[in-house]
């Protein structure tokens, strides 16, 4: 029988508290930046300094930090996730009920919302952004596409209630349904087209979009705004007036800028900076992150990554301590798995993903690849020679790829290091012209995998592994969290064993503010959380 719930169901979260709420990171002081016995100020502009551009306001389009940061100020969802239970909890929806199989979804709306152009929220306009999102399938950032593999319709019975139906079940959609992926846009931004959704934009959230170039982004505050998640916001109205996020790619010049005063918050602390900004005073904000590890994805449609023996050998090759020691620091773990430690469903593989040379060299001399002159190895008059496109999302991206770069060269393969835009990478992975993908994915849900590596259009990765999507498939058709887990640890191990994925390190996101900012926080899936409680002495 189905239950009125103002939460997950226990069969679909059980174990999900205590895993994020024991391996989350805590800000210093506290649960958010400087809260301690201090009563909010209304008024002020929160400069906050990011280390690469928003790619999109549009929430479907891009899921990297900076555009969640960004879209989580303007989009509301039907629900959220505690950050510090992993609960998932009353947003746009009141109340919700989930079938017995988890292939109905049933949500009872908060009465008064409104997006920012004074058009209310209805069933009919929920019914219209899952409808929208089927009609653009081809288009959605890749990590939502598997999400919707199984979505048959949604039906709005009343004003205030609709059900979303699956073809088969969907155990994670209620950690997927509290990300902005999902977030609910106006009917205004659903009537544009496709491509002009970049800045023109219409949400519920508490702040609007002022302006939105490739430098900075400007939001203020909505008035009225009154049905906030709680927690780690408020339900209440912004207490800012305005946020300005300005794009400073120098990780030197962000922290710069935050100590003379003219920004009051940054994101992506390099991890060699964190303990000199805390020691200067500054506020340091941390999450580990749940979700898919740092790592490589090698296109195995490219000779000669077709070969799971030169994927196995570049795994060998990476020596993932040396990358925690020589470039982060002692908050980040090497990876033991695809699945980062705090994600639900996570197993250890590190007694089989260890540094062997030796091992790596076997491998490739096993598929013919044999030293050449310079070290580069060769097979067929044809060096060992293979691309790597990535992108600045992560501070600390080109320094891990220049020692894995090295760390190759001593296996005899010479890596080159090709950085793009994301529209690039999108691009570039569509047309299949890299070799290796540097990438992670923030998600506190096991599913993170079929999202990543599932065969399913688009895969933009060439995965062709029926045994692994059978898997992937089997883990979202579990509704026992137990049993599910056995799926998952089936499917990282797969991943690990044919080198579908080269896990690197365990993601850790720091944000350091200025002692005038209070409230700012982390969310769930180590995003930034609503601005609504943040305020400025």
């Amino acid at each position: 029988m189905p239950v009125t719930v103002r939460r997950a169901a226990p069969a679909l979260i059980a174990g999900l508290a205590l895993l994020l709420s024991a391996c989350s990171g805590t800000p210093s002081g506290g649960g958010a930046a400087g809260t301690a016995g201090a009563s909010p100020k209304n008024g002020g502009t929160l400069t906050f300094a990011l280390q690469s551009a928003p790619q999109s306001a549009n929430p479907r389009a891009f899921l990297d930090t900076a555009a969640g940061y960004v879209n989580r100020q303007l989009f509301d969802s039907l629900v959220s996730q505690d950050p510090d239970t992993g609960e998932i909890v009353p947003w746009l929806a009141t109340s919700w009920k989930v079938n017995a199989d988890a292939t109905e979804f049933t949500f009872h709306l908060r009465n008064g919302v409104t997006f920012s152009d004074g058009t209310q929220l209805t069933a009919g306009v929920v019914k219209a952004n899952f409808d929208d999102m089927v009609a653009n399938r081809a288009k959605l950032n890749p990590s939502i596409v598997p999400v919707l593999a199984s979505f048959s319709e949604a039906v709005a019975t009343d004003e205030s209630t609709v059900t979303l139906s699956f073809s088969r079940p969907n155990a994670p959609f209620l950690v997927e349904a509290a990300g902005t992926g999902l977030s609910l846009v106006a009917p205004a931004t659903l009537a544009l087209p496709w491509d002009q959704r970049v800045d023109k934009v219409v949400g519920s959230g508490p702040f609007v979009l002022d302006t939105f170039a490739s430098g900075q982004v400007t939001l203020s505050r909505r008035e009225g705004y009154r049905w906030g998640a709680g927690r780690r916001g408020s339900t209440a109205a912004a207490h800012l007036d305005r946020v300005v996020f300005k794009v400073i790619p120098e990780s030197s010049v962000r922290t710069g800028s935050l100590r003379s005063g003219q920004i009051l918050a940054v994101s992506d602390v390099p991890p060699g900076d964190i303990t000199a900004a805390r020691d200067s005073g500054l506020h340091i904000i941390n999450r580990s992150n749940p979700g898919l590890v740092w790592g490589l994805v090698p296109i195995s449609a490219r000779s000669p990554l077709d070969d799971v023996r030169v994927r196995r050998a570049l795994a060998l090759a990476v020596d993932r301590t040396e990358v925690r020691d020589a470039v982060l620091s002692p908050e980040f773990a090497p990876a033991t798995s695809p699945l980062a430690a705090t994600t639900p469903g996570y197993t250890d593989l590190g007694a089989s993903m260890g540094h062997d040379l030796t091992e790596a060299g076997r491998l490739l001399e096993a598929a013919g690849w044999t030293r050449g002159d310079g070290g580069v190895r060769r097979k067929g008059g044809r060096q060992l020679s293979l691309v790597v496109g990535w992108f600045r999302g992560y501070s600390a991206n080109q320094k891990t790829l220049e020692l894995i770069k090295a760390q190759f060269a001593e296996a005899g393969v010479d890596l080159r290091l090709k950085e793009q835009t994301g529209v690039q990478i999108l691009e570039g992975l569509k047309k299949t012209e890299f070799d290796l993908f540097w990438t992670n994915g923030t998600k506190a849900d096991g599913d993170v995998l079929r999202a990543s590596f599932s065969g399913a259009p688009p895969n933009y990765y060439r995965i062709d592994d029926p045994t692994l999507e059978k898997l992937l498939q089997k883990q979202v058709a579990t509704g026992d969290p137990e049993d599910r887990h056995v799926v998952l640890a089936r499917a990282q191990k797969r991943i690990v064993d044919q080198g579908v994925y080269i896990p690197v390190f365990e993601q850790t996101s720091v944000l350091a503010a200025s002692r005038k900012v209070h409230g700012l926080a982390l969310g769930a899936g180590a995003g930034l959380s609503p601005l609504t409680g943040v305020w400025l002495s």
